[in-house]
Order: C-alpha cells, then structure tokens, then sequence
C-alpha cells in the first residue's frame, strides 16, 4: 500500500485517509504485526538515509578535487607559458598573439590552452591587434615585470 507511494523518483508522498491502517477489528497480535512492520520500515528508511548522507559527503569531497584538477595545469601547459613569458620578455614585453604561436610551434588548441593559463593566473594581457582583428597583442603583466618577471 504505502509502498508503491515510495517509488524512486517520487519527491512527495501524500497519504489519504484510505492509506493509513485501521485498527478497527484488529486483534493485539495483528496490531503488532503491522508495528513491527511500520518500524522495519522506518529502520530501513533511516538507514538508507544515512548511507545516502555518507556518499553524498564523500562525493562532494571527490567532486571538489575533480573541479580542482580541472581548474589546474599540467606541467606541459605550465612549461609552455614560461616558455611564452620568455619569449615575449626577450622580444621587448609585447608581442602579437600569430607570430608567439608560430616561434613557438603550437596548434591552435595549445597555443589557446598556453594563454588561458597565463591569463587565468594574471600573468599578461591581452589587448585587441588593430592590424590584424584575428590575433591579439600579449604584453606581460607590470606585476610579474616588478617582481623581476620569469
């Protein structure tokens, strides 16, 4: 009866009148059938919720490291923007987007993957090339050329 109520998927249960058990005519032995069986219900319920509460905490655990490695680099990537910041320092501080990814040999999804990390960590900017409107000028950023750069 209540039972089907309870299927997965279902957000709410809402009991009639007509769901609820009736006493009337019930012998004490039935009675207590019908407990013991509400109360093996309920034990089992709770425990599931407490299963429930435990996964949830350890995949939120999970999920935060894995937002975590998503966020960061690898060590290639992070080799590639040294090897950028280098070049653009030896190069006078700017440089246009085509020609760091020509010198350096990268694809278009390494060189944009390169920028984004450098970017992401306030290491240069990016400016809008007059000249040519599919590329950018980088310049490194005053911080890193404070702090005595690469």
């Amino acid at each position: 009866m209540m039972e089907n109520d309870l299927q997965e998927g279902d957000t709410a249960t809402a009991l009639s009148e007509q769901d609820l058990p009736n006493f009337e005519g019930m012998n004490s032995f039935q009675e207590g059938l019908l407990v013991q069986e509400i109360l093996s219900n309920y034990l089992e319920l709770k425990r599931e919720v407490i299963t429930l509460k435990r996964e949830v905490s350890e995949n939120k655990l999970m999920i935060a490291q894995l937002e975590k490695k998503r966020d960061s680099y690898g060590k290639e990537v992070a080799n590639r923007v040294s090897s950028m910041l280098s070049l653009i320092t030896d190069y006078g501080e700017n440089m246009c987007s085509t020609d760091i990814r020509e010198i350096m040999g990268l694809s278009k999804d390494e060189f944009y993957r390169t920028l984004q990390c450098a970017k992401n960590d306030n290491l240069i900017e990016l400016f809008p090339n007059h000249k040519d409107r599919r590329s950018y000028i980088i310049k490194v950023t005053t911080l890193l050329n404070k702090f005595g750069g690469i």
